[in-house]
């Protein structure tokens, strides 16, 4: 679990340092390609079945485009406008999202007081995290069209935030219903759907990369962002999946955002607001009430 955060947190710090030489749409593509070439082989080795018949690929199509490829490219894009620690901060709002989603998409799992009066500080946190934004802290590369000046592009790359982690809940929420489906195979499955959407994706949005020209420090945050967090985490989790039990992993959901923001201090000197931290800790509380944190009875 610790190397699981400590790859997920710096993954935020990785994307912001990648974008000043690339642009976020063929960092998705170029990451997630690198990744599925890794898993491919991994897959041989290891006897991963990919994903079979309609259903299956269908499951994977979703995971891959809308749970993987589309948050990349959204969280990358944000990432130009935002610290790297707002980027993984807002990605707390993720659990509050899967809650709102399971109302409809898992009636097994029903709103009680409880997940409605989390939802409801939850959103009140993302509203503070907002409203503490300051002016946008660009980092723009070279290629992407867009004026650094005239236009508050930060609420956008919030709105890209909660996009990106909506993205991830509809990913969590698929994953849920496909008990069918092996782990391993619906991560399988999500790399070979992403690989080529994101590609698609690049090409007809933004010009080609000139790989050759980067910045070294580019260079290693594509690698490291390709072989950590894209791949090896995937093969962590199933191992804690496995392992442990899905509730522990959940863990990560409120332990990623803060290593985020610790790294993002340390590495790159990024300051948030005051306001911010205490829409940090809302977020925290609402996902601490709606799954029944504090309820000392929970389990007797």
């Amino acid at each position: 679990m610790f190397a699981l955060v400590i790859i997920w947190g710096a993954s935020f710090v990785a994307i912001k340092i990648a974008i000043t030489d690339i642009t976020p749409a063929w960092l998705a593509a170029a990451r997630i390609f690198i990744a599925t070439i890794l898993m491919i082989v991994y897959a041989r080795l290891s006897n991963i079945r990919p994903p079979e018949g309609t259903a299956e690929w269908g499951v994977a199509l979703v995971l891959g485009v809308i749970g993987t490829s589309l948050p990349f490219a959204l969280i990358g894009w944000a990432s130009m406008f935002v610290p790297s620690g707002i980027a993984g901060l807002m990605m707390a709002t993720n659990p509050m999202l899967v809650l709102l989603l399971a109302i409809s998409a898992l009636p097994e799992e029903p709103p009680t007081p409880n997940r409605i009066a989390g939802l409801i500080i939850g959103f009140f946190g993302v509203a503070m995290v907002i409203a503490g934004r300051g002016d946008p802290d660009f980092s723009l590369p070279a290629a992407t069209p867009l004026p650094q000046a005239g236009f508050d592009w930060s609420l956008l790359a919030y709105l890209a935030l909660l996009l990106g982690a909506l993205g991830y809940a509809i990913n969590n929420v698929v994953s849920r219903r496909a008990t069918n489906m092996p782990h391993a195979t619906r991560g399988y499955g999500a790399l070979l759907t992403a690989a080529p959407s994101a590609i698609i994706l690049a090409a007809l949005s933004e010009p080609f990369p000139e790989f050759f020209t980067m910045n070294i420090n580019a260079l290693g945050a594509i690698v490291y962002l390709a072989v950590l967090p894209t791949w090896i985490a995937t093969l962590i989790l199933y191992r804690l999946i496995a392992h442990t039990s899905a509730g522990f992993v959940a863990q990560s959901n409120y332990l990623v955002p803060a290593t985020a923001i610790l790294l993002g201090a340390w590495i790159l000197g990024e300051q948030l607001a005051l306001i911010q931290y205490v829409g940090f800790g809302l977020i925290l509380l609402g996902i601490g009430i709606a799954e029944s944190l504090f309820n000392s009875k929970k389990g007797a």
